[in-house]
């Protein structure tokens, strides 16, 4: 990912605050000079339209997920324990940015836009793929049950997160989301643990 200007961060930061509280809609030009307190023109000189905005939203969040997934435990190190680790990453990240969650986890406003819906294809598909090797290495090392395939242990597993995240969103962020994803890893912990 190309370093952002300081100006680019905050579009990027103001866009995703009007995205989380008024729609991806109301994301415009116009609106984001007004919050910004800059001319429209001023903020063209920084992005080309409204949906290279957006991209760099979706990038810099797949560029903030790829520093928080840690390498796969050595050996010795239990597996399982190093994925409840990143679900609490994920969600104390989530929660320090609740704007991030109605960006993230509504792909459905981008479906009529490929570029952007493909985007955030990868990042699901990626953290997928983090969640899928790290079950993998548990039930190597026996920190995680060998008895349902890691395909489907990675859905329970990011369905469950994804689940949390939106009653946490639509609840107007009121629910203790610390919490509920502390309730998740012990969960899972019964649930998929060995």
């Amino acid at each position: 990912m190309q370093e952002l200007s300081k100006r680019q961060k905050q579009i990027i930061d103001i866009s995703i605050h009007i995205i989380s509280e008024r729609g991806l809609q109301d994301l415009t030009m116009k609106n984001l000079s007004h919050e910004l307190g800059i001319s429209e023109p001023a903020i063209y000189r920084h992005f080309e339209s409204k949906q290279k905005i957006i991209i760099a939203v979706l990038e810099s969040f797949k560029h903030q997920n790829r520093l928080i997934e840690t390498p796969l435990p050595i050996d010795g190190e239990q597996s399982f324990l190093h994925l409840t680790k990143y679900i609490e990453m994920i969600i104390k990240r989530l929660k320090d940015n609740p704007a991030l969650s109605a960006v993230i986890f509504s792909e459905d406003i981008f479906q009529n836009q490929t570029e952007l819906s493909d985007l955030v294809k990868n990042i699901m598909n990626s953290t997928i793929l983090f969640f899928m090797n790290l079950i993998d290495k548990g039930q190597q090392d026996g920190s995680i049950r060998s008895d349902i395939e890691k395909d489907d242990l990675s859905v329970i597993v990011m369905g469950s997160l994804r689940q949390i995240v939106t009653v946490w969103r639509l609840s107007g962020f009121s629910i203790d989301l610390i919490e509920s994803g502390n309730k998740l890893n012990r969960t899972l912990g019964v649930l998929i643990a060995s």
